[in-house]
């Protein structure tokens, strides 16, 4: 399959499936909401008012990866007003939702995905994510971080970081370059 490139980073979304993978709507928790969040950040499930809520993995539990970033259209988000994701199963994601429009797509696993979202500086011993640039390497195991989001740190320096028992959830198949469009791409099997 060719490297995919994009046209301009307005129009790359934060995750691109190369395979469907398995799909299912989840409840965005209060946590994330009033965050916000990158598509490709890991979630585990959390308690809620609702059923299937997530929030972002603390890397021992990890339920899967939301697809689409979260949308923001105030006027004092980055980019300015009008900048969001389009392809989020709604219109707008409010920051204090009513009804349904706080479900967002979660995929977990039986997919290769490209990430624009992922770990860059890598854990020291010590559990402080200042050891430096990562390099990721093809066949590596994936983990997820402390941070909620896909790392190569080995599993001693990620209990180091607070997670305690961490999760491999693929290998790197395509390690970012200038061709990718700096992204990581990771064949996901739970």
């Amino acid at each position: 399959m060719p490297d995919i490139l994009n046209s301009s980073l307005d129009d790359a979304l934060d995750v691109e499936l190369m395979f469907p993978g398995d799909r299912f709507p989840v409840t965005v928790g209060p946590l994330l909401r009033r965050a916000g969040w990158r598509g490709g950040v890991f979630v585990q499930y959390a308690t809620g008012t609702q059923t299937f809520t997530v929030e972002v993995s603390d890397g021992t539990n990890v339920a899967g990866f939301l697809l689409f970033q979260s949308e923001n259209y105030t006027p004092l988000q980055p980019g300015g007003p009008g900048v969001g994701s389009p392809e989020n199963f709604i219109g707008k994601q409010f920051r204090s939702p009513t009804g349904g429009n706080n479900v967002a797509t979660m995929v977990n696993g039986g997919t290769r995905a490209y990430f624009r979202a992922f770990e860059t500086i890598a854990l020291t011993g010590g559990g402080v994510r200042n050891g430096g640039a990562i390099t990721y390497i093809l066949n590596q195991p994936v983990r997820i971080s402390e941070n909620g989001l896909a790392c190569n740190d080995s599993e001693a320096n990620l209990i180091a970081a607070g997670v305690g028992t961490p999760v491999q959830v693929g290998i790197v198949s395509a390690v970012p370059t200038i061709k990718n469009g700096n992204r990581l791409c990771v064949d996901l099997k739970y």
